[in-house]
Order: structure tokens, then sequence, then C-alpha cells
């Protein structure tokens, strides 16, 4: 858009730009309010936007960026899963527009460490918005998915080449929201070159791609190193000795538990430790 303000993404649109987007765009509206109930409205809608605008807002959002978000399905979990990431699309450029960001320089194996070691600051877990922009070139948006939303995050980038990094909170838990964070900083340390098009991660599904794989790993190594990982799985059985490991491994307590019951497959284990924090309320979310 030749006369677009300063700053602003050159795909940002208001109105379909053409009669296919046109068409698109009434698709998108009808699939939507076949899936959205006024109940997600207010979950989700800028405050006293009305649900016939909130979905014309999402109906407008994806089909101008249907190049960056769509993947072609009717089924009520994919709508859901586009209009979520039409949210998570909308936010991130207009926190682009509003603050100043160093240009993405790329992510290592340390700075993944730095990052993870945030964890054992659980009040602190909302300066993560401003420490990943302005330390390492990366947003993060926190949006709740939709209800019965099978994903947990994204990874894109934007025009400009920021990568965004979406969370759903698909899981009000605090190692749910790390390993989310750490298996998505992962794609974009590995796989930047591949994030015109989004990464969509459910992390309970069984994915054994290579890509899938190799994030998995390196967000497991980021949070715990392997040795430590082996010491706790040996000692998984003792809670004061696994609580020593995660000392020394400069993990937090919750974060090794969910590991373990992930790894384990046994979800009974650490109760104290499984909900150790209200994560939406700590972004300012309702706790459904």
């Amino acid at each position: 858009m030749p006369d677009s303000p300063e700053g602003l993404p050159e795909d940002f649109e208001v109105y379909p730009s053409s009669r296919d987007a046109a068409i698109e765009f009434t698709v998108a509206l009808s699939s939507l309010k076949k899936v959205l109930k006024p109940a997600d409205a207010k979950t989700h809608a800028r405050p006293g936007e009305a649900y016939d605008d909130f979905i014309i807002r999402l109906a407008l959002n994806a089909t101008n960026n249907n190049a960056v978000l769509y993947r072609k399905n009717d089924s009520a979990e994919e709508t859901k899963i586009q209009a979520w990431l039409s949210l998570i699309n909308e936010k991130s450029k207009f926190t682009l527009l509003s603050r100043m960001m160093p240009g993405f320089q790329g992510l290592s194996i340390q700075q993944l460490r730095e990052i993870a070691l945030l964890s054992l600051k659980p009040d602190s877990i909302t300066s993560l918005v401003d420490i990943l922009a302005d330390s390492y070139g990366v947003l993060l948006v926190v949006e709740p998915g939709f209800k019965s939303m099978k994903m947990d995050g994204c990874t894109f980038k934007l025009s400009q080449g920021t990568p965004v990094v979406g969370i759903a909170l698909r899981y009000n838990r605090y190692d749910n929201f790390w390993f989310t964070l750490m298996h998505e900083l992962a794609h974009i340390y590995m796989h930047y070159d591949y994030l015109d098009n989004p990464i969509l991660d459910d992390l309970e599904e069984d994915n054994d791609s290579d890509r899938e794989v190799e994030a998995n790993i390196i967000a497991k190594d980021s949070l715990v190193s392997r040795q430590y990982w082996r010491m706790a799985w040996n000692v998984r059985a003792d809670r004061k000795q696994l609580l020593d490991v995660c000392s020394r491994a400069e993990v937090h307590p919750s974060i090794m538990a969910g590991m373990i019951r992930h790894q384990s497959r046994n979800y009974k284990l650490y109760p104290e430790l499984h909900h150790s924090m209200d994560v939406k309320s700590a972004f300012g979310f309702a706790n459904d």
C-alpha cells in the first residue's frame, strides 16, 4: 500500500482488495459465524466490540493474510485455528508499530538457555514480552485459544522479518507455557527461513517429522541439560531428591515435573507441582 503510514506493514489492509478477496471474505465470514459464538467474542473481542463486528474483523484479517495464515480446510477445528492465528497476526502487527524493536539477528543455543533460565522467576512471567522484544527481536503474543481448540502455539515471521511466537494457553500450567514457548523459539532458531508460512503446534499430537522432533529436543535441552535430565529421571520417585536435582540444574520444579509426567505417561505424579501457577490470570485473562 503506497499511501500507508510510515512503518505500517505492507500487507496490512482494511477491506478486501479484489473480487476474489471479497469472495473469500464472504466464505470466511460464514464459516466463522458457524463456529464462533457470542461467548467467544466476550473472551477475545476488543472492549465494547459487538459480536458481529468481531466476526467481521476476524474474516477481514484472515482473508487479507491468507498467504501467511490460511490452510484450506472447512472443518470447525481449522476455522478456530485460522481465527486464532488471525488474532495473533493482528496483535503482532500493532505491537510492532507501537514499540521500537531491534532487528532480528537470529537465536543461538546459548540465548535459548538464557531465556529458559527466566523460568526460575514465575512472578516475572509477563516481563517476557518485553525481554523477548527488546533483547532478542522476537514478538511474543499470548492469546488464549478458542474453546476446545487443539493448538498449543505457533510461530511465523512478519513481512519485515520479525519472528512471532503465539501461545494459546491451552492448559493453564506453568510447565506447558514454558515448554510451548521454548518449542516455538527452537523453531525460530532452526527454521527461521521457512517461517513465511506458520508452523502450528499441537504438542499432544504424535508428530514424528524431523522438524518437530528437533524442536522438542532443543526445547527440552534448553530447559534442562541431558546430564541433569538423566539424574532427575533416575530419582523421579523421590520428591526430595528430585527437588535437589532441580536446584542444581537451575530448572523450575514444575517444569521438571511436567516433563517427567509426560515422559512416563503417568499424570498422577506430583499433583502438588502440577498446577503451580495460574498463567491465564497472570496475563490478564479470565480463567474459564
